[in-house]
């Protein structure tokens, strides 16, 4: 069986090797993109920009994250040769995370597995924002920004704008106001599919961040709408760690 690793430097490429030989399979050890055609059985990363990176080839075979950080279930760099036996012995247990592609004025800019979020560029600055789904307007909030994240995300930053927790395995957002004007404001958990957010001030820039990282301004009346058009199958290996998730 061969087995894609995707690196990082949580752990050192040697180790995650000689754990898949000595399981008595074949590694190929590359980027996202090159790993995939060796038509792999298995997917391997190691840190949270390996994951985003492979899951923007929306695989459809299943990945056991390492030292994946936020609210990925995976085991730590020191615990990635006892993980990697276990799964590669049947001992994984498979979870689906909905995978977004993020829509900006009816053009696919980028995809999501954690969150994508609308922010003022200038700390403290407020601007106002609209949230809908399926072309209704559900509700509108002045804020500092507002973020939309998966169950695989809502343990990052929606966490630290006090939204939900979401579980694992289901098709639904959490849509958080971060730092709102007013302190009654609402959260939302909505159907992972046909969210939308506008920008209804520009009283400064708002930029758009995908699974943190910076994708551009969104002007005035700016459209943003996230599709649920695909999966990505994890892995987590409970074996001497809590149960997953």
């Amino acid at each position: 069986m061969i087995v894609g690793v995707v690196p990082g430097e949580a752990v050192a490429t040697d180790v995650l090797v000689e754990a898949i030989e000595e399981a008595g399979d074949t590694a190929r050890v590359g980027r996202a993109d090159a790993i995939l055609d060796a038509d792999p059985a298995l997917l391997i990363t190691v840190g949270e920009d390996a994951l985003l990176s492979l899951a923007e080839e929306r695989p459809v075979t299943p990945i056991l994250p390492i030292a994946a950080q936020r609210g990925i279930e995976s085991p730590a760099g020191s615990d990635a040769a006892r993980a990697i036996s276990s799964a590669l012995n049947g001992a994984g247990v498979e979870r689906t995370h909905p995978h977004l592609t993020v829509v900006l004025d009816g053009e696919p800019v980028d995809t999501a597995l954690m969150d994508v979020m609308l922010v003022t560029s200038e700390p403290a600055r407020i601007s106002e924002y609209a949230i809908g789904r399926d072309g209704t307007r559900i509700s509108s909030v002045r804020a500092d920004g507002v973020v939309v994240a998966t169950p695989a995300g809502s343990h990052g930053y929606a966490a630290a704008a006090d939204g939900p927790s979401l579980a694992v395995g289901t098709d639904v957002v959490c849509v958080v106001p971060i730092a709102p004007f007013h302190t009654s404001a609402l959260s939302w958990v909505l159907d992972a599919n046909g969210v939308t957010l506008s920008v209804l001030r520009d009283e400064g820039d708002v930029s758009l961040l995908v699974d943190g990282h910076d994708r551009g301004t969104v002007g005035r009346n700016g459209r943003l709408e996230l599709l649920a058009d695909g999966t990505i199958r994890l892995l987590c290996v409970p074996e001497g760690r809590p149960a997953c998730p």
